[in-house]
């Protein structure tokens, strides 16, 4: 891929004429590049999952394919029920430790880690462990090293230990049957490759690979959804305002209970806020590579065996679709889209672009709204030196379209006396897991 040409796509126009031409490219091929680099997969399992366009079984594709449906309706509520209930328990947990400075980051690695993982794969959820969630996150923090290709038992040997460790906890993890007692989403993965034909221990390989779907992006875009929203008081009193009036019920004890679905439906400034997070911080380049020649509006040809790269950074910001205020924080922006949410979805890459859009979109949002208005209705959080300071972003990460912190972010969290001693807990409503989001 080093030696390919490669054309960037700068103005939210000509991202139209991509989604028009999606059958000509694909992001695939780096799809199998990872499964090879980071996962360790080679020989007749890698080709088996390797696309038919580079003349393969296409396993991996199929795979994608068949989670989709896995992600909304009754197999996303299981998903949000379970994540909200451990969300929760880590919420209260920072009762017990309100005066002990913590790092942030940290902390969102943890509950988030946790609170995912714990959704998706059930009660043996191999990462419950902490070996299996620190394997992982060396991983994820040297997948550069992984991606050379290049002995990674010498270059890369802790990153390397550490995968064989994750993919032996999933080896296990499906010899006691965990799959079969876990998410919708987690057994239609596991099934679909094996009746495909994969290996026990290719599927684990893969698996070990879906923590990057599943954290890579979740935790720092936790850690920023947090900073954006409460370095910003005026805002984040209009939040709490907001949640506290649309989606909290008291039951006849004295019980608050905090409904997800009223989160969806009647909290569009905490929705907005969570979005500008993903806007202006997104430094993801969608990626594909071209199979054929390509005409793109009649005007631009794109060459076979080139890579088209769609920049976050650039569209995301772009005048022409967001207006003068397009580098500015304005959570109100999602609130009437209907007149010109076309040209809006065309400058937003932060979830992908269509047809290869982020599947799991709608939990993640839930899973970091939820956590938002747990936090907001719970807590203030009080950054060390009493002020908050952006801290610089970790530019060695390559796994986050959101890149996460560099260094420590001290804060402490404060029990707020509006709710303190007040018993909590969560509800979520049939039906209702899927939020009017913007995609490209």
């Amino acid at each position: 891929m080093l030696l390919n040409k490669v054309y960037v796509i700068t103005s939210p126009e000509l991202v139209p004429a991509v989604k028009r031409a999606h059958r000509n490219m694909s992001f695939d091929p780096l799809i199998t590049r990872t499964a090879k680099c980071v996962g360790g997969l080679k020989g007749s399992g890698l080709e088996l999952i390797r696309s038919k366009a580079q003349h393969g079984q296409g396993l991996g594709h199929e795979t994608i394919i068949a989670i989709r449906p896995t992600l909304v309706g009754d197999a996303l509520d299981q998903l949000n029920e379970t994540m909200i209930h451990v969300l929760q328990g880590s919420i209260e947990e920072l009762k017990s430790d309100e005066a002990k400075p913590l790092d942030l980051c940290d902390w969102c690695r943890h509950a988030m880690t946790v609170a995912s993982t714990d959704a998706v794969y059930g009660k043996l959820n191999p990462y419950s462990r902490k070996s299996v969630r620190d394997a992982f996150w060396v991983i994820e923090h040297n997948i550069g090293y992984l991606l050379m290709d290049f002995a990674p038992w010498l270059v890369a040997r802790k990153a390397w230990k550490a995968r064989e460790h994750l993919v032996q906890s999933f080896v296990q993890y499906y010899e006691a049957g965990g799959q079969l007692n876990s998410s919708q989403m987690s057994y239609t993965r596991w099934k679909k490759q094996i009746d495909g034909g994969a290996t026990l221990e290719n599927v684990a390989r893969m698996e070990a690979l879906m923590g990057l779907g599943i954290l890579s992006n979740t935790v720092p875009s936790s850690f920023w959804a947090i900073f954006d929203l409460y370095s910003r008081p005026e805002l984040l009193e209009e939040v709490r305002n907001e949640v506290r009036e649309n989606a909290v019920s008291i039951d006849s004890d004295g019980t608050h209970t905090l409904n997800l679905g009223d989160i969806r439906d009647k909290c569009p400034l905490l929705l907005g806020s969570f979005e500008e997070t993903l806007r202006l911080r997104s430094k993801s380049a969608q990626l594909r590579v071209i199979f054929e020649d390509t005409m793109l509006e009649d005007k631009y040809i794109i060459k076979e065996g080139s890579i088209l790269l769609m920049p976050s950074v650039v569209l995301n910001r772009s005048v022409a679709a967001w207006g003068a205020d397009a580098n500015e924080f304005n959570p109100r922006r999602y609130m009437d889209l209907e007149t010109d949410k076309k040209q809006k979805a065309s400058a937003f890459m932060s979830f992908g672009v269509t047809p290869h859009v982020c599947a799991g979109r709608h939990f993640v949002t839930g899973e970091i709204l939820a956590m938002l208005a747990m936090l907001v209705l719970q807590f203030d959080i009080l950054p060390a030196g009493g002020e908050w300071v952006e801290p610089p972003s970790d530019i060695k990460a390559m796994a986050a379209s959101l890149l996460p912190p560099k260094g420590q972010t001290l804060v402490t969290f404060k029990e707020r006396k509006e709710f303190k001693g007040v018993s909590w807990k969560s509800h979520v409503s049939k039906g209702k897991g899927r939020f009017e989001l913007i995609i490209g």
